[in-house]
């Protein structure tokens, strides 16, 4: 792939070379513009230089902007022409100062490098006050990808027409085709030519018989409408030709925008500096968050911070075209003192200690220039150690063994960005370790520092977290969702309904599926409801009401509430607070328990297994399924027959246990 050949835009066009190695087709596509005498356009100026004419665009009473490709002549020798047409002008004006960009190449006829084609004319004095300046586009209205084959654009010029006239202002409208930025060339496909490259920040448009810029056009604007006003959004900087040396196929301009800070600076107007923290322009905005700084790379993400992971085995295809560029200098070791100064991709390699490691970068153009640079240790390109730097089209290729510090592949463009395809192989192949506080994946299980497993126990790395609706045990307390106290405080959990076919102790009250009440009716239990729950009658007779009913136990309605385990109460009434009560005995913050109570194991050795033992008192599985000491022949209960009338003091507890359920009810209702 070849840089686009270009033809200047002047009059006389310059002596310029045609795409000689891409077959162009003979179709002469002409200019078709239509006269433009408009008021607002008196703005677009003719500009001499004593060997030339350009067009310019007046953004100031006393500054025109034009290319820098017609700012090669000393002010003295330049005019500024006001009008329509070379036959009528009505105002000349003297030029005092010439700025062009300071990236700008002054030999740009043998490099064939039109990037940064802008230029500022200071005239001698202030334009007739009939004529209105028109805005340059700010970057905060900036033209985006998003814009391309739908943005209508007006190009305005006093360039080449289809009958080879030229000297008279021209208006012509295209649709934005093309759009590059960055500071690395852009791959672009031109119809009837194939793909070629064009400097960065630019936009392009297709030349056909709708219209398109010639010779003479150089340095005009491309207006772009935004809210009701007019703007300069592009100045006309080349075509390409086809065999015939006419205008053809492509047009680009320099994209405006991306030159806001050089034009401020120029104008006079304060700018702000996108990294001192001062709000320069008195905008009320600082730095970054000013839409000023949208295009200062003090503003984007670095190479590093965008930096992805490739492991043993794997392989990534990209494209420098587009991607951050962040560094330039990488040191004797790696390029040999050259400068690179195109976009980059960073990729950090995981592998174990030991692992040698092999890089193989291929490229998908002859064309493109990659260089393959690695660097060890922070991500930093002062920390290169060594780079592979074969001749364009040419593959890359580095081996290393991994040594604990960290790795890093750099895909560094030094001409013509373009695609690639990284794989990394591996031999003598080590396990990868989690490194617990460097903010990475260094493991690339999908899990950074102490969210690791790996990091469990770890300096600064505190138990796992118990993910409350994930079906797992995160936090490996034998305890899942919401029955784990530490998701007692979950609206989720404090709410939960049983689900009556998984298996699982859903609302946290001892019952499973079809043994709990809540899923008696459930088609999935399909068992008649003798005690209606929450009816306010006695159902079955038996001289207890919904929820001091026994067989209500384990109805939602009359569950007692969760033990919040960090809020010093006693949410469940049942006299224990926080880690004092059983059902805390999961809470990541409370002391292990001396006794398990549901594990079946009796823990504290004390002869006494799980809900038996004193210890789970407080525990509310233990208190909803404690026996009654009264058998109520009427439900057809086969609970254990006790001594007395009344039930024993668990039975009392668990009243106390549903005072909490209405407190959780009106808790709930708030939220």
């Amino acid at each position: 792939m070849k840089r686009i050949f270009a033809a200047l835009l002047l009059l006389p066009a310059l002596a310029c070379t045609t795409p000689q190695s891409v077959p162009v087709a003979q179709n002469q596509f002409i200019m078709y513009g239509t006269a433009d005498t408009t008021a607002a356009h008196q703005a677009v100026v003719y500009v001499t230089m004593g060997y030339g004419a350009c067009s310019g665009t007046l953004i100031a009473r006393d500054v025109v902007l034009t290319a820098a490709h017609c700012c090669t002549a000393s002010a003295s020798t330049m005019r500024v022409y006001i009008g329509n047409s070379t036959n009528s002008f009505t105002s000349e004006l003297g030029v005092s100062v010439v700025q062009t960009h300071p990236n700008w190449d002054p030999n740009f006829e043998q490099t064939n490098n039109l990037a940064n084609d802008i230029c500022l004319l200071r005239l001698s004095s202030n334009a007739p006050v009939a004529v209105t300046p028109i805005p340059t586009l700010p970057s905060s209205l900036a033209l985006t990808a998003g814009e391309v084959n739908n943005l209508p654009l007006q190009f305005v010029g006093f360039g080449l027409t289809e009958t080879g006239a030229s000297g008279t202002k021209l208006k012509m409208t295209q649709t934005l085709a093309n759009i590059c930025e960055g500071s690395s060339w852009c791959n672009v496909n031109i119809p009837n030519v194939g793909t070629t490259q064009v400097p960065p920040n630019t936009i392009g448009i297709q030349m056909n018989t709708n219209g398109g810029i010639c010779s003479g056009d150089s340095g005009g604007p491309a207006f772009v409408t935004r809210g009701g006003v007019e703007y300069v959004a592009g100045i006309s900087s080349f075509v390409m030709q086809n065999s015939s040396q006419q205008c053809d196929y492509f047009g680009a301009a320099t994209k405006v925008d991306r030159f806001a800070s050089f034009i401020a600076d120029f104008l006079g107007n304060a700018t702000e500096n996108c990294s001192n923290g001062t709000d320069d322009d008195d905008d009320g905005q600082i730095d970054c968050a000013d839409p000023d700084c949208v295009a200062d790379p003090a503003c984007g993400e670095t190479s590093c911070e965008l930096a992805t992971q490739i492991a043993c085995g794997a392989s990534v295809s990209g494209t420098t075209l587009g991607a951050a560029t962040s560094y330039t200098n990488y040191g004797n070791n790696c390029t040999g003192g050259y400068p690179m100064n195109g976009a980059e991709n960073v990729v950090q390699v995981i592998a174990g200690v030991g692992t040698v490691v092999t890089a193989h970068l291929t490229i998908a153009n002859a064309s493109t220039d990659l260089d393959l640079l690695l660097v060890k240790g922070a991500c930093d390109p002062g920390n290169c150690i060594t780079g592979s730097l074969n001749s364009p089209g040419t593959a890359e290729t580095l081996t290393f063994t991994m040594d604990g510090t960290e790795h890093y592949l750099f895909i560094e463009t030094y001409q013509n960005a373009g695609q690639y395809t990284l794989q990394i192989t591996c031999e003598n192949e080590q396990p990868v370790p989690e490194i617990c506080g460097n903010g990475l994946d260094d493991d690339g299980d999908g899990r950074v520092d102490c969210a690791d497993t790996d990091c469990n126990g770890e300096p600064g790395c505190g138990p796992p977290v118990e993910d409350c609706d994930n079906g797992l045990d995160d936090d490996g307390d034998d305890a899942a969702d919401c029955g784990d106290a530490d998701c007692f405080g979950e609206l989720a959990c404090e709410i939960a309904d049983e689900d009556c076919g998984d298996g699982i102790d859903n609302d946290y009250d001892g019952f499973v599926d079809c043994a709990d009440v809540d899923c008696k009716s459930d088609s999935a239990c399909n068992e008649v409801l003798l005690e209606i729950c929450d009816n306010g009658a006695d159902d079955d007779g038996d001289g207890r009401t919904d929820c001091a009913d026994p067989l209500c136990r384990s109805a939602a309605q009359c569950h007692p509430g969760l033990e919040i385990c960090n809020n010093n109460l006693d949410d469940d009434g049942d006299g224990r607070v926080d880690c004092e009560d059983a059902d805390c005995q999961t809470f990541a913050d409370c002391p292990d328990p001396a006794e398990d109570c549901d594990n079946g194991v009796d823990d504290s050795g004390d002869l006494n297994i799980d809900c038996v033992d004193p210890k789970c008192a407080s525990f509310t599985p233990c208190l909803l399924q404690s026996p009654w000491t009264k058998t109520y022949d009427t439900d057809g209960c086969t609970c254990r027959t006790g001594a007395g009338s009344d039930r024993p003091s668990t039975g009392l507890m668990l009243l106390g246990l549903l005072l909490g359920l209405f407190g959780l009810f009106g808790r709930v209702r708030q939220v």
